[in-house]
């Protein structure tokens, strides 16, 4: 099952890939000419520094992840999330897992416990991008992006989906003794990676706004949905090409290809920045390795 996801997900990156090459190559004419003004370059900089701000939220949510298993201070959460956040651009896209399992052990959390909490974030954050996506498709702004969707499938959507949390509550109260999934414990990590998704879609709406104007909300949430896609493709470094080919697909309806593509390859920019801003305030700010002789507190 492995191998099969691994090469599935080259596959679509691949085929992701040739897909943005091809639009690329259709609308070049457009796009060729684009030359940014400096008041464009300074607010794309500038962007990147919200981005990064706006990933704490997914630190937060590893540190009471990991705290569901040990108690560990926020220096060590904190700086095992951030300083290896860059990482996931590496192939494999699991290379900043890895480092942040290796910043923590010999620690007050065992091995087996960094595993359990790194499998349970992987579900995690991807659970804040679907509620933050099922939330804004019952309040009707995917009614141009996903047509074939109407609101009624978003609330059975949303009613399922409470109905399965509901069930995992349950289940962890009835069944204590399994710890990979304390469920109720999840809530509030849930809650900060569907705020950092919100963050996400409103930079995306940002840059393409810099360029021409759009609805706010539809890009936003072509821009969670297009996060999700990349995260769920097995061995894309970042989701690269799969989150731009996503965008790019969910948002022809514009009829404003040019933007879109530009805009798409922008959003690519400040959130590759916003990476490195994180890397490098976590790098100066917090301890490189905190001292282990320190009573652990949240």
């Amino acid at each position: 099952m492995k191998s099969v996801a691994v090469w599935g997900g080259r596959f679509l990156l691949l085929v992701a890939l040739v897909f943005v090459a091809f639009e690329i190559r259709r609308h070049w004419n457009g796009i060729s000419g684009w030359r940014p003004s400096a008041n464009q370059v300074a607010l794309i900089l500038t962007l990147s520094a919200p981005y990064a701000v706006s990933l704490l939220l997914l630190a937060e949510g590893w540190h009471r992840i990991v705290n569901l298993f040990a108690s560990e201070r926020r220096s060590r959460t904190y700086a095992s999330f951030c300083v290896t956040q860059v990482a996931k651009y590496l192939p494999g896209n699991v290379a900043h897992l890895i480092g942040r399992g290796l910043y923590l052990r010999g620690s007050a959390v065992s091995d087996g416990a960094i595993v359990k909490a790194t499998l349970l974030e992987l579900a995690v954050i991807p659970l804040g991008a679907v509620v933050t996506i099922v939330c804004m498709g019952c309040l009707g702004f995917f009614s141009d992006l996903l047509p074939w969707l109407p609101r009624v499938a978003w609330v059975a959507l949303a009613l399922i989906l409470c109905c399965s949390i509901a069930f995992a509550l349950l289940a962890s109260t009835r069944r204590p003794d399994i710890r990979l999934l304390p469920a109720a414990g999840t809530l509030p990590a849930v809650a900060l990676a569907a705020l950092f998704m919100l963050c996400l879609g409103g930079t995306f709406a940002a840059v393409f706004n810099l360029l021409a104007e759009g609805p706010a909300a539809v890009l936003a949430g072509a821009g969670i949905i297009a996060w999700l896609v990349g995260y769920l493709t097995p061995g894309a470094p970042g989701g690269i090409g799969t989150r731009e080919a996503t965008l790019i697909a969910l948002l022809s309806f514009l009829n404003q290809e040019d933007t879109v593509l530009i805009a798409t390859a922008l959003f690519r920019v400040v959130t590759t920045l916003g990476d490195v801003l994180l890397f490098l305030g976590s790098w100066l700010k917090l301890p490189r390795r905190a001292s282990l002789g320190e009573t652990p507190h949240n």
